[in-house]
């Protein structure tokens, strides 16, 4: 996705930031729910965000997965702490795109929860208790 958004010319790019919880549950959602993603965004008709490590693109569905909004360049090593923000970039493909920015986000992360609680869980690794008179 990274490559088609760079083809889509763009009205504004500027320096941004993510909350830190936002994105690590991101990574933990590709982890778990092997990526990339494609989230429905509830509430903002026609759009869903496409969710990869290296970008979030906000799609309008409606007109072939045109652009609205996009996170990139993200980078994690300029944080020192788990829970710091993550410093990015953010393009801006729609002229009123500046205005669902936070919707986008919040929704976004109401699917990825939503999508994480219903995940079956792989099945727990058998543990054997080793006793001081076995042998190994």
């Amino acid at each position: 996705m990274k490559s088609r958004i760079d083809e889509v010319p763009k009205l504004k790019t500027q320096d941004a930031i993510v909350d830190g919880r936002r994105y690590n549950q991101v990574l933990l959602a590709l982890r778990r729910l092997k990526g990339p993603l494609r989230l429905p965004l509830v509430g903002l008709r026609g759009m869903d965000l496409l969710v990869e490590k290296d970008a979030w693109v906000c799609v309008d569905r409606t007109l072939y997965d045109l652009p609205v909004i996009a996170w990139t360049d993200f980078q994690p090593v300029a944080r020192r702490a788990i829970h710091e923000v993550v410093p990015c970039l953010l393009h801006y493909y729609h002229i009123n795109a500046e205005l669902i920015c936070e919707s986008v986000l919040a929704t976004a992360m109401k699917e990825i929860h939503k999508r994480l609680a219903n995940r079956t869980p792989a099945s727990p690794a058998r543990i054997r208790a080793l006793h001081p008179d076995e042998n190994p």
